[in-house]
């Protein structure tokens, strides 16, 4: 007995093997398009996940305490062993 009781014969399956997929497509393509009309208008373009500048300003100025540089560090002699 198949799986799907009225996909007994060649048609049948082979239209369920065409639709279903399509019918997935569909319903992709629906669901994007919703939710890209969610969107707000003010959303930036060039890069979503940056603060607006009302934020950032905000935030005042940053605090950095020790920051080393490269150019601040000696490198460290590691002997390599030559083989």
């Amino acid at each position: 007995m198949p799986p799907l009781p009225f996909a007994d014969n060649f048609l049948a399956g082979s239209l369920l093997t065409i639709l279903l997929p399509l019918g997935l497509l569909i319903a992709l393509v629906i669901w994007y398009l919703m939710a890209v009309r969610r969107v707000p208008a003010d959303t930036p373009v060039s890069s979503p996940s940056l603060p607006r500048d009302e934020v950032v300003d905000a935030a005042g100025p940053a605090v950095v305490s020790d920051v080393t540089l490269e150019a601040d560090v000696t490198p460290i002699d590691n002997p390599v062993d030559e083989v």
